[in-house]
């Protein structure tokens, strides 16, 4: 291997880095982060949706608790039971048949007829004229009858015929069942008692019109089943109503109540499936919901398994912490969910990763505050204490918005409560439930102190989010860019020039990314640390030089040793003193892998002819892997350059801040960030504004002709 194709220092070690950080963002291991979180989801919330099991409960048995029921649900057993009652009241049902009445009447209107005929033949007797009568007339009628026909006076037929008729017709109209035939023929006595007949005439109609009327009305089943159905439905199911005490405690479990706490899954292992499939389903809904808004709406997020397993363990806390306070849900403490730490989870997303993450968080945290507080699963969701979570949780988010020290977040959490106290008084007024004052006092406490709650958890568990996750919030950034800092104190004595000249970087780095939406605050405190390393041989670094140059003693490769070995010490050092990563990268990344070409060109010119490698001049990198350490790295380059001009024009700046963007955007030192050609105009615009404001002109101030007299000029 020759000395061109030789690998340059620090390669292996990176690409070691590379292999070992692989699953940081590898899509399996993604999946399986959201599949953990499902489970252990899935896992606090089993206990919402499925109703206790409660083996120790038998007929007889006196209840050791009380037990309501969780849903409403039909009684199937005492809805048929009643039901059946309500069709057993249906009576049979009857029609009549108007037709055979009918046909009666003729008949009776054709006896009528043919009876004078046979008693108007005057050369027989008595007997003939019986004996010729019973071949035409009914059977069953008695001797005495014919006995008393042959003896009524002609002048009476007419009213024998009308009154019979109307008799027949009016029974039989109203309908002659079979069981009632006697009954019915005994109505054609009462209707003969105001005739004016005669006995014989009287005689012969009773007889014949009891013989015309027959059973006319007959049983009608299909009718009856018809009533007995509509009986039926019109009966309403009997529920067993969510809420319902089914057994009351220390009362003895009847047969009845046994029975109904078997229909509703309380006793023995709870076998629908129905509701362990639809937990699953609403937990991957919910769950996919919150990878979608990751990954189209805050990429780095979901590309660096890192961040993601910490924004899944907050929320996987937040869990946590509501299913702890419903165990506190009774009877007492009914509203107990309004302190629910919704705001716990927001207010750690909004400070490590974003504030609209955290917003789209506490919707979620809202739909599942509102199946943990549901009641005792009287319902599926409360959306009382789903809309308190969401609004505390959002309240506590915006709160944070520009967050400046950790008094901020107890200040955001009094703000949730705040948020939290309205809320529930707007519910009490909108809609009023079961309770006195009481109840609404003890809500309120609830509401007001859930914000606080999280507002101490929050502070408890952010400083072990960031040291487990190595991230970075605004208040950990604050807090490392007070001058106080041991490293910053360090800088300060020890290498006055790059303090000074790391300050004027954070300014320039921190503009430029605010232009690019980068985050600003880190590149300006990450500018405060890039040249700690600088403190080992500070002599050797030409801001901190007072008189003689130590590099014009020793050879170009030592200075060239000396010089590159402050990324390396920098680096180092920020990691004995536990810094952020982030910002451990920005000071080991900020050269990448640029030329000293001050170094490279002097070793050229003293070589004697001798081959100089360019690869032995160039910073070890990597090279910078995310927009704030190519930005601090830039704003180093351009203020040491800047500063070296003699008279600093605008034009000459702008000329020299943009070459130097090119130089390094030719040598590729922008190949492994997201920078694009329109961030780096952007950043060029705005270093230029800050330089601008840094080396602006000063008017000349004229000889004061009071000097030496104690006045000072301005």
């Amino acid at each position: 291997m020759n000395e061109e194709t030789k690998p340059k220092p620090g390669f292996t070690l990176r690409k070691r880095f590379r292999l070992s950080d692989r699953w940081k963002t590898s899509r399996r291991v993604r999946l399986l982060l959201y599949l953990g979180l499902g489970a252990f989801c899935y896992l606090l919330l089993m206990g919402q949706v499925l109703p206790q099991q409660y083996n120790d409960i038998s007929p007889g048995k006196v209840a050791k608790e009380s037990i309501v029921s969780p849903v409403t649900k039909v009684d199937q057993k005492a809805t048929e039971k009643v039901r059946e009652k309500a069709a057993q009241s249906v009576g049979k049902q009857y029609r009549i048949d108007e037709q055979l009445a009918d046909r009666q009447v003729k008949r009776l209107e054709n006896i009528f007829n043919e009876i004078p005929n046979y008693l108007s033949e005057k050369d027989k007797s008595d007997k003939e004229k019986i004996a010729n009568l019973k071949e035409v007339l009914p059977y069953g009628l008695s001797d005495e009858f014919y006995q008393k026909l042959v003896k009524v006076k002609d002048g009476e037929w007419t009213e024998m015929r009308i009154l019979s008729r109307e008799m027949v017709q009016e029974v039989l109209a109203d309908g002659v069942r079979k069981n009632d035939l006697e009954k019915e023929r005994d109505r054609v006595d009462r209707g003969l008692v105001t005739s004016s007949l005669g006995s014989p005439a009287r005689y012969v109609v009773r007889e014949l019109t009891r013989q015309m009327i027959v059973p006319n009305e007959f049983y009608d089943k299909n009718r009856t089943e018809k009533l007995k159905d509509a009986a039926r439905d019109s009966v309403e199911p009997i529920p067993i109503r969510k809420g319902d005490v089914i057994v009351a405690a220390g009362d003895v479990v009847t047969k009845d109540q046994y029975r109904k706490l078997k229909e509703l899954g309380f006793l023995g292992r709870y076998t629908d499936p129905a509701p362990y499939l639809g937990l699953a389903l609403l937990i991957a809904v919910v769950l996919g919901l919150l990878a979608s808004f990751v990954r189209w709406f805050r990429p780095e997020v979901y590309r660096d398994n890192v961040k993601t397993t910490m924004l899944l363990s907050v929320f996987l806390l937040t869990m946590l912490g509501m299913k702890v306070i419903s165990l506190g849900q009774n009877l007492e403490w009914s509203t107990v969910g309004y302190m629910a730490p919704a705001a716990l989870g927001t207010m750690l997303i909004a400070l490590l990763l974003d504030l609209q993450l955290a917003l789209w968080c506490a919707i979620l945290f809202g739909v599942f505050s509102g199946m943990y507080f549901n009641e005792g699963s009287h319902v599926l969701f409360d959306f009382r204490y789903g809309l308190v979570s969401f609004v505390s949780g959002s309240a506590a988010a915006f709160a944070l918005s520009g967050v400046r020290n950790r008094l901020s977040i107890f200040r955001a959490g009094l703000f949730s409560s705040g948020a939290s106290v309205l809320t529930i008084a707007a519910l009490y007024a909108l809609v009023p439930v079961d309770g006195d004052g009481w109840i609404l006092l003890q809500s309120l406490g609830f509401g007001a102190a859930g914000g606080i709650f999280s507002a101490v958890l929050t502070i408890g568990f952010l400083q072990h989010f960031e040291t487990v996750f190595d991230m970075l919030s605004p208040l950990r950034l604050l807090e490392l860019s007070n001058p106080n800092h041991p490293l910053l104190r360090k800088l300060l004595i020890e290498t006055p020039g790059t303090y000074h000249h790391s300050v004027i970087v954070g300014n320039l780095a921190e503009a430029a990314a605010e232009a690019v939406g980068a985050n600003g605050l880190l590149c300006r405190v990450g500018a405060y640390y890039h040249d700690v390393g600088k403190t080992k041989r500070p002599q050797f670094f030409i801001e901190n030089q007072m008189a003689e140059n130590p590099h014009d003693k020793i050879s170009p490769n030592l200075s060239k040793s000396i010089i590159i070995s402050h990324a390396k010490d920098g680096y180092e050092m920020l990691r004995e003193y536990n810094i952020p990563t982030p910002i451990c990268d920005i000071a080991a990344q900020h050269h990448g892998t640029t030329l000293l070409k001050y170094f490279y060109h002097q070793a050229r010119e003293q070589s004697d002819g001798a081959q100089v490698l360019e690869a032995d001049y160039r910073y070890p990198g990597p090279k910078a892997q995310f927009k704030e350490a190519a930005i601090v790295g830039i704003a180093d380059c351009v203020e040491a350059a800047v500063r070296s001009l003699a008279r600093p024009s605008p034009e000459r700046v702008e000329n020299m801040v943009r070459k130097i963007i090119q130089d390094r955007l030719e040598d590729g030192q922008f190949d492994e960030c997201d920078l694009t050609f329109k961030e780096l105009d952007l950043i060029a615009r705005s270093i230029c504004e800050t330089l601008q404001g840094i080396f602006h002109s000063r008017i000349e101030y004229p000889e004061d002709s009071h000097q030496g007299k104690g006045v000072k000029p301005a």
